[in-house]
């Protein structure tokens, strides 16, 4: 992994962004929980007295609902509020948004921070986004093997396939998780029993022909739309791996993760994800300070900038890491080599 310089007054420039303003974040969580719920009850409203044309409400139902789960993933990370206990409160209530258990997903987080693109700590069914294989690894699989691995990643089930089962049918197991993780695994059921409880009173007052529905084209782009950020913000070309003992947060954070660039109602809607190398430095600073923090620090500079169109383009290729020369390379330009 090539070094990026810094020193420890960067380090302390960059923490000065840590820490939440109540006010900001109590706003930022009532608004979009209240606009999305908005959108819910005109959309079931709506469908219940046949008024079809409400479902273009929906795509602005899937943009708060990724806004949603950025608010829910700040929460996580303690950056939300000052208390644990704020955080966890509103993550929780967010997480039945999202359907995304939040100490479940909290716990499996927190792993990929501690050691995202780090060769010796690869595996992890979470980090299924934003894992990678080697070429050399590629290479000792026999021909089946591969086909079954470029199956796998194939764009068209890792983007459009893959996300609607993990959000809908994935998150309702304690999934890669150990037996002692046990808060973590009630977790998942008690989020699964206020799901229940939830939608089915919704079924019983609208019908389970509208809640199906209307579900599946709020939750189906979102899941989409997350997973491919999660993707980008990984996967690129120009992206660093290195293994310990050299893997350091800050290498990790400059050259392991790209800047991707949106307009600012993407921004908006995606809670500044996309300044994802900011994110990874520092964890604690909220959604609302990364473009500010990364603004006011020239030593990030030559973060990896992508533009939407090149995360479709990066999304669509699948990437294997050469060690010998020290980046990522497309599949396709090594599989004539290992026929």
């Amino acid at each position: 992994m090539v070094s990026s310089s810094y020193d420890s007054e960067t380090v302390r420039s960059i923490r000065r962004f840590q820490g939440s303003h109540f006010i900001t974040s109590l706003f930022q969580l009532v608004s979009t929980i209240g606009l999305l719920l908005a959108c819910y009850v005109l959309l079931y409203a709506g469908l219940a007295h046949g008024w079809w044309g409400v479902l273009l409400l929906t795509p602005l139902a899937s943009g708060l609902s990724i806004r949603v789960f950025v608010l829910q993933h700040d929460c996580g990370h303690g950056s939300m509020f000052r208390s644990r206990w704020g955080n966890d409160a509103a993550g929780r209530l967010c997480s039945l948004l999202t359907l995304t258990p939040y100490d479940h997903w909290k716990k499996h987080h927190g792993l990929h921070h501690g050691s995202w693109n780090n060769m010796d700590t690869r595996g992890r069914l979470s980090d299924l986004y934003s894992d990678c294989m080697t070429v050399a690894e590629y290479g000792k699989m026999t021909r089946l093997r591969r086909y079954i691995y470029r199956t796998s990643k194939n764009p068209v089930l890792t983007i459009f396939l893959m996300p609607p089962l993990i959000f809908f049918v994935i998150y309702r197991i304690a999934f890669d998780t150990p037996r002692h993780w046990v808060k973590e695994r009630v977790g998942v059921y008690l989020t699964n029993l206020c799901l229940l409880i939830g939608y089915g009173t919704l079924a019983w007052l609208v019908g389970p022909k509208s809640v199906a529905l209307v579900s599946f084209m709020v939750i189906y782009p979102a899941a989409v739309i997350g997973v491919w950020l999660f993707l980008v913000q990984h996967k690129f070309e120009g992206v660093q791996w290195s293994g310990n003992p050299q893997w350091n947060i800050f290498d990790a954070a400059v050259t392991g993760c790209s800047f991707l660039r949106l307009s600012g109602i993407l921004r908006w809607f995606t809670g500044d994800i996309g300044t994802h190398h900011i994110h990874h430095l520092a964890p604690g600073i909220p959604n609302y300070r990364l473009v500010a923090c990364h603004e006011a620090h020239p030593v990030f500079q030559n973060v990896k900038i992508l533009t939407w169109q090149d995360g479709i383009r990066e999304a669509w290729t699948n990437k294997l890491w050469d060690e010998s020369a020290q980046a990522m390379v497309d599949l396709r330009s090594v599989r004539h080599l290992l026929q």
